[in-house]
């Protein structure tokens, strides 16, 4: 097992590699390197629980990515993975981009381990030389103290100590260390660990091990891990009856022990570990806390992707046969281009309607303020200011009904700057109920947001990307065909999405929408002029919510 403190990181801002592989496999140098995913610039450097926590959760991310694909193999028609392989080092499957991902799913020193728990019941482990109802002649003055002495010099030996294989409920110290480092680990992967389990893990570290000693301890790693060496030697040495199941459970321990990653053979299981194209795991990390915020209130209009949430796949509606996306029942899809009778279909990542922080039309939006002395009974002289310039359009609306009111007579006058003096307060009343009802109660209720998830580097968006150009003219005609279904005056946010690793005094809860934005103006010039943002989310977080629903 590799100690987290000493474990290489290799952060994307330190690699002169562009490829999108994260996991642990071993560099041009021969050592074994952790690639981190995008935006981690600031994760700690030799900070063991911090690496092993990042580990261990990754890890998990993977066996659930992996689960969550190869279920999908049932149903011809899946999303995006219909041409999975299976292969001696993982998984092989085209995207939904058509590009080439490899899921290396094997960690042979956790593997193992754990697929021996799985496959072998304790009560059936354990063995031990035991009491046998024959007799060995012998050996028989080995038993005088134990023999039953009877009349006329006759003694009865009932049983002797004989080698023979037998059943029982109760441990030898094999597989109390198997179980130590079973439990040890499943409690780092936060999964339930069985009370036998608990029980023989528990006598073992009261045998062999000192009270503040564990196996995932930055203090005590190291000699944790030379105490169970020592103890698996001993016992190796010690044990004359060694059958099929020893071997299977001593082997997993040693691979344990003793492993790292077995780089220098690229065809057995294990070589490598990890992902080589991450943006598959980050789209379904982001779609699945999409669907945990607002899935429930009916927000999500599109979405495509074929998550599991709620114990079943989301997508709803099939394009081309074989591509499963979701679409709200009242959702009018409009992303189609038609050129000389063909149409061809785009597929933004995801739409949702999202209440935009209570905004109310004469409050948050623009305000009525009565001039001072400004109340005659039945007029008012009052302004009209903007408060969100982001609403513009139903602001001038509004003050052009008011300055087109038939009731403008006798000393009701407009003045400069949306400012009215001697207006009918029963006018004023009803052109406020007018814009309300036909513009913005519905529209002010909500904001449309138009996400894009990018596993890429902020500073990609900062730089003249040619490949940030083409994703942006992509957004933007997304942008333009969903005008087609939405009013002139509904608000759009554009948004790219990509992973960030917030430090623990930066950290902040996300929202209900799309987290941190990078400064607007430090992007570059064509995101500025078209207005598509770029928003930093919080890995670590989607990362748990991801993990913690099905």
């Amino acid at each position: 097992m590799f100690n987290f403190k000493t474990l290489k990181l290799t952060k994307r801002c330190d690699s002169e590699s562009t490829n999108s592989f994260v996991g642990i496999r071993r560099n041009t140098n021969g050592e074994v390197e952790f690639r981190l995913p995008h935006g981690f610039d600031d994760f700690p450097e030799n900070d063991f629980d911090a690496t092993k926590d990042l580990f261990f959760k990754m890890y998990r991310t993977f066996k659930k990515f992996e689960r969550d694909s190869t279920r999908e193999i049932v149903d011809p028609r899946s999303n995006g993975k219909d041409q999975i392989q299976k292969e001696k080092d993982g998984y092989r499957f085209k995207n939904k981009e058509d590009n080439d991902v490899v899921l290396y799913s094997k960690i042979a020193l956790i593997e193992n381990l754990l697929e021996v728990y799985r496959d072998l019941a304790l009560d059936q482990m354990e063995r031990r030389i035991g009491a046998d109802e024959k007799v060995d002649y012998s050996k028989i003055d080995r038993y005088l103290d134990r023999a039953i002495y009877l009349d006329k010099h006759v003694i009865y030996i009932d049983e002797m100590d004989l080698p023979r294989q037998t059943l029982r409920y109760e441990s030898t110290t094999l597989i109390d260390l198997f179980c130590f480092i079973v439990s040890e680990l499943q409690n780092e992967l936060e999964q339930d660990i069985e009370p036998r389990v608990q029980e023989l893990a528990h006598r073992f570290s009261e045998q062999h091990l000192s009270h503040e000693e564990s196996l995932f301890n930055e203090e005590t790693f190291e000699t944790t891990i030379r105490t169970l060496k020592g103890v698996l030697d001993d016992i190796n040495k010690r044990t004359a009856y060694k059958d099929e199941d020893y071997w299977r459970l001593y082997e997993a321990i040693e691979t344990f022990l003793y492993g790292e990653l077995d780089m220098d053979n690229p065809h057995e299981l294990g070589t490598f570990w990890g992902i080589s194209n991450f943006s598959s795991i980050w789209e379904d990390m982001c779609a699945t806390w999409s669907f945990i915020n607002h899935y429930r209130s009916g927000g999500i209009l599109y979405a495509d992707t074929n998550i599991k949430f709620n114990n079943q796949y989301v997508a709803n509606t099939y394009y081309n046969k074989n591509v499963k996306i979701y679409k709200h029942v009242n959702f009018e899809d409009p992303f189609c281009i038609q050129f000389r009778g063909k149409k061809r279909w785009m597929r933004p990542d995801l739409i949702y309607l999202s209440p935009d922080g209570g905004k109310q039309l004469f409050d948050d939006v623009m305000k009525i303020i009565i001039h001072d002395g400004g109340d005659h009974g039945l007029t008012v002289d009052f302004d009209v200011k903007l408060i969100d310039k982001n609403w513009k359009g139903i602001y001038t609306m509004f003050c052009s009904n008011l300055k087109k009111s038939k009731f403008l007579r006798g000393g009701m006058r407009v003045l400069k700057d949306n400012s009215f003096k001697n207006y009918s307060k029963t006018e004023l009343e009803k052109q406020k109920k007018l814009i309300q009802n036909t513009q913005g109660s519905q529209i002010l209720a909500s904001m449309i947001y138009l996400l894009d998830w990018k596993y890429m580097d902020k500073n990609c968006f900062i730089e003249n990307n040619e490949k940030v150009q083409r994703d942006l003219i992509k957004q933007l005609c997304y942008e333009f065909t969903l005008r087609k279904v939405t009013t002139s005056f509904t608000k759009i946010e554009n948004n790219f999405v990509i992973p960030w690793f917030f430090t623990q005094d930066l950290e902040k809860k996300l929202d209900d929408n799309v987290g941190e934005h990078i400064d607007d103006k430090i992007l570059n010039s064509r995101l500025q002029y078209n207005g598509v943002r770029v928003s930093k989310m919080n890995f670590l977080e989607i990362q748990q919510i991801y993990l913690t629903h099905d």
